[in-house]
């Protein structure tokens, strides 16, 4: 039996074991090891009590602030987690803000015993510093967690590319492993012909997203209706009556899987406009949407995921420019266009359950955890 554990930020322990009806992509392959055969732990971020608990709140707030890098110490170290950590077969850290965070555990771990650590990469190489002075230490802080993994899992191709330039000397632990949707929940069970909607749906929360753009596209487009879900504070003033706002994210009560994949259902169009970065953002979003058939129109930025399996027009629907004009000719090019907007949608889905469907997240992890 192997001793399993994964690190969250929040919202995974409770659902995970209420069994609560929603997707499982955003758990990382947490519930591809049987718990028969496999002892798991979940670790979750919380506000510890210990007399360190100043200090690290410190030295987060100065890692952030100076060294634009994600450290939430505080939250995760303690002698609790340590004696988790130390428990454990395989370590899995599903993001390099936990990653980060965790990094006083990982260090302390090497003078106790190897464990085999994997982290899932989504923005690591393309963080916005504030102080450009400070590259150095910002790139020394990635290199020395990077030293501490075993298995840096990059979840967009450029960014992985990025990476293999900086340091050479760790890419033998860089893998490419593509994000995978739960698309036994994103399924469109009734057959509901979504050439039939009139919504186009718009849904995020992380800064890559381009809001602005998003506001000047409803204001410029009267004559289509925008359903936003987003947590984000742009919209909260917001006034246009063909915009209908939920306020929501993942995790939040506000809006449940079920709930969001009603809405999707409601779409004929998933539009993710994004601000250039090598951080694969968009990607949750799209690939949800296409499981449901919901064509995507998305932003072709330098860090898309994955650019040899998707095809404009074909498969998706790439917008090359960073401004509202372009984006409403694409809109009014495509929304009427009922033929096109059949044949994107069959083949969006088809790709997503040759390529991005759980079970190949599943038989990767199961392949890394067996080769230890």
């Amino acid at each position: 039996m192997k001793n399993i554990t994964y690190i969250f930020s929040q919202n995974r322990k409770k659902n995970f074991n209420d069994k609560n009806n929603h997707a499982k992509e955003f758990y990382y392959g947490l519930h591809n090891f049987d718990t028969n055969q496999n002892s798991l732990e979940i670790i979750e971020f919380s506000e510890n009590k210990s007399l360190l608990r100043p200090l690290l709140l410190l030295f987060d707030k100065i890692m952030n602030k100076f060294l634009s890098l994600p450290f939430y110490s505080s939250r995760l170290t303690n002698l609790k987690n340590l004696k988790k950590i130390l428990n454990t077969d395989h370590l899995f850290l599903v993001n390099e803000g936990v990653g980060f965070s965790a990094l006083f555990l990982l260090i302390t771990r090497r003078f106790f015993k190897p464990i085999n650590t994997s982290m899932f990469v989504m923005g690591l190489y393309s963080k916005n510093l504030r102080f450009k002075f400070l590259k150095f230490m910002h790139m020394f802080f990635i290199k020395l967690l990077v030293l501490n993994i075993d298995n840096v899992l990059f979840l967009g191709n450029s960014e992985l590319e990025k990476a293999k330039t900086i340091h050479n000397r760790f890419i033998e632990k860089f893998k490419f492993l593509p994000f995978c949707v739960d698309t036994e929940f994103w399924v469109n069970s009734n057959n509901k012909d979504i050439t039939k909607n009139e919504n186009i749906i718009f849904v995020g929360n992380d800064g890559n997203r381009d809001f602005e753009l998003l506001l000047k596209l409803a204001d410029n487009l009267r004559e289509f209706n925008f359903v936003v879900v987003s947590s984000n504070d742009i919209f909260k003033e917001i006034n246009l009556p063909n915009v209908k706002i939920y306020d929501g994210f993942w995790g939040s009560d506000n809006i449940s899987d079920v709930d969001l994949r009603e809405l999707y259902l409601e779409a004929k169009l998933s539009i993710i406009p994004l601000k250039d970065s090598f951080q694969p953002s968009g990607q949750s979003v799209a690939l949800q949407s296409m499981s449901l058939g919901i064509p995507v129109m998305i932003t072709n930025t330098q860090g898309f995921w994955q650019k040899d399996i998707f095809l404009d027009n074909e498969n998706i629907i790439f917008v090359e420019d960073f401004d509202s004009r372009s984006w409403a000719q694409k809109i009014n090019g495509i929304f009427y266009d009922d033929i096109r907007i059949r044949k994107i949608s069959k083949n969006a889905k088809e790709t997503v359950l040759s390529n991005y469907k759980l079970e190949v997240l599943y038989e990767f992890l199961n392949k890394i955890t067996t080769e230890e």
